[in-house]
């Protein structure tokens, strides 16, 4: 492997660091202060986000087998583990939508007297706002590390952390609504983060199996 090729892999394996670290506290603050704060919108942002350290430890994994491939000079391997990864974290994506779209589906049927709900504490939306600015600034991070490095995995990586960004701005108008009385608005905004998350990994897999297929097509025959 090029001196070239080699800092690329090296900040995009820095990228992934960041972000595993990022997310594995992000998840602890959400999950911890959504469950005392009585905030299912909250909660469900932190399952999101344990999702991403999960997405995380696929980057980690297909950016250790492409930088092998590469040195081993196994001419289009890594562009294969690298499209593998994201139909992976796409899948994920649309399993974890699906899973809190039913809870907080299921949540909504099942509350009788959503009147006498606890009411969601300031606390978690101060998280909730913490976790947007955090995710926005991750996703501009490794986006530009993506398009430097060229790299698939890091794009897709870079959109989930988007995905974040914005589920969390939905909690926190789930929070707003639950703090100013309407209760059912925290429980409604965990079934719409399920729909978002759920939809990019629609888009996520769409994409990648679309850019691989005329990967394929464009070789040329033989080869």
């Amino acid at each position: 492997m090029s001196e070239h090729g080699r800092e690329k892999r090296d900040a995009a394996f820095k990228a992934a660091q960041v972000s595993v670290l990022l997310n594995a506290a992000l998840m602890t603050m959400q999950i911890t202060i959504g469950w005392l704060a009585y905030s299912d919108g909250l909660l469900a942002d932190g399952v999101h986000t344990l999702t991403d350290l999960a997405a995380d430890g696929m980057v980690l994994a297909v950016l250790r087998l492409s930088a092998t491939a590469a040195h081993r000079s196994i001419n289009g391997q890594d562009d294969r583990y690298e499209t593998i990864g994201s139909l992976l974290i796409s899948l994920l994506l649309i399993a974890t939508g699906m899973e809190t779209l039913w809870s907080s589906l299921a949540h909504m049927t099942t509350a009788t007297n959503v009147a006498g709900a606890s009411t969601v504490h300031a606390s978690a939306l101060v998280v909730a706002v913490f976790a947007i600015a955090a995710k926005e600034g991750l996703f501009r991070y490794i986006m530009s590390v993506a398009q430097r490095t060229r790299s698939t995995i890091l794009v897709a990586s870079a959109w989930h952390a988007r995905s974040d960004a914005i589920s969390a701005l939905v909690a926190a108008a789930g929070i707003l609504g639950s703090m100013a009385g309407v209760a059912i608005s925290d429980r409604l905004a965990a079934a719409v983060i399920g729909v978002m998350i759920a939809r990019m990994g629609f888009n996520l897999g769409w994409k990648t199996f679309k850019d691989s297929f005329g990967r394929t097509a464009s070789e040329p025959a033989g080869h």
